[in-house]
């Protein structure tokens, strides 16, 4: 059952790191904002957004977002252009920050409370797996547009706040935001949207455009598909084919990992064949004594501007005693350019040159 009408979706534009769609007349920027010109392109999209909007409401609704330097910078402009921005996220820092980086997510935290007073809610995940749960359906249907995650808790809450939803959505929405061994176990519907981001090309500098044309497409179907469209549900169906194969491949990766530390192991799934990477940690984390798992890779955002990336994630029993930010300087940013992604303490991306020089010294050290 659909909650909502899914009256329009349709790309404005996009551009790497980026994708537009219009969700139940609501105009909704799935980006990641880390960059100058990143609050740029959220200030434009908003402003355009407004152009068209013939509602009584001032509305934005920041939902899902990474908790950084350029989204508070996002906010304070649009506050200060006299709209509404309501925030709600689970990027909170659970408990005492431990390291500067999660000094830096609750100073930023902080200003955001400061800013917007009631409007903003910032929360943990380990209360709230998934954002959906921090909205109700409908609630942001009226909003002159959202700002979301580009994944699949973003895309969850996002369709929710505009208005579309069904029964299992918020369990669904956890799944899809957890492990990604786990997120191919909700309903049916929820399988489709797995599946198909689990096949999505990794982003690749030679053809910059080329994951975010496939995840726009599986966003706009999924969307349809979840409020009956037969057509896109027959798509999203083909897909499970490509992710059976990738399953296969992803089982023969896992016969190659080696223990590069006591538990911790590497797999180099650099120029390979399409794999399934829930499929592949799934494998890895049948071993009691696996902590730690590390895929090197050549593709992905890091590895688009440098080469190679490592992106490491702990084993859930570990999740509680290892924090992944211990193996970076204290001062480090997480930004691309840097060589550095983290949002939560279980994963890391890094660069060749973070992994040698940081990352793997204090890995072999590690307690």
């Amino acid at each position: 059952m659909c909650y909502g009408f899914l009256n329009v979706i349709w790309a404005l534009s996009i551009i790497p790191h980026m994708i537009r769609l219009t969700i139940n007349k609501v105009p909704t920027l799935f980006i990641k904002a880390f960059t100058a010109i990143d609050v740029q392109t959220i200030m434009e999209f908003v402003r355009k957004a407004a152009t068209f909007y013939s509602g009584s409401s001032n509305k934005i609704l920041f939902i899902d977002t990474p908790i950084t330097p350029a989204t508070v910078e996002a906010v304070e402009k649009l506050k200060f252009e006299r709209f509404q921005v309501i925030f709600r996220d689970h990027h909170g820092i659970d408990g005492e920050p431990s390291n500067s980086r999660e000094a830096r997510v609750v100073e930023a935290t902080t200003k955001l409370n400061n800013l917007l007073g009631v409007d903003c809610h910032i929360t943990i995940r380990r209360l709230h797996p998934a954002c959906s749960t921090l909205v109700s359906i409908g609630e942001f249907k009226d909003a002159i547009a959202i700002i979301a995650d580009p994944d699949a808790d973003g895309l969850t809450a996002a369709m929710k706040a505009a208005g579309i939803s069904y029964p299992e959505l918020d369990d669904d929405a956890a799944k899809l935001d957890g492990e990604p061994q786990f997120q191919v176990t909700g309903s049916s519907i929820s399988q489709l949207l797995a599946k198909g981001m689990a096949v999505l090309p990794s982003y690749d500098v030679s053809k910059p455009k080329e994951r975010e044309i496939a995840q726009q497409n599986l966003f706009t179907d999924w969307l349809k598909a979840v409020c009956g469209n037969e057509p896109a549900l027959i798509r999203l169906q083909a897909k499970i084919s490509l992710y059976d194969d990738a399953t296969k491949v992803s089982q023969s990766l896992a016969k190659t990992a080696i223990t590069i530390a006591p538990g911790v192991v590497l797999v180099d799934v650099a120029d390979k064949a399409l794999f399934d990477p829930g499929t592949l940690l799934s494998l890895l984390e049948n071993d009691p004594e696996c902590r730690i798992i590390v895929l090197r890779k050549s593709l992905g955002p890091i590895a688009a501007l440098h080469g190679i990336q490592y992106s490491l994630s702990v084993t859930k029993s570990y999740q509680n005693k290892i924090n992944l930010h211990d193996l970076v300087p204290a001062q480090a940013k997480s930004d691309p350019e840097a060589g550095i992604i983290s949002n939560v303490s279980f994963l890391l991306h890094t660069s060749e040159s973070i992994w040698q020089q940081e990352v793997l010294p204090r890995l072999k050290n590690l307690q």
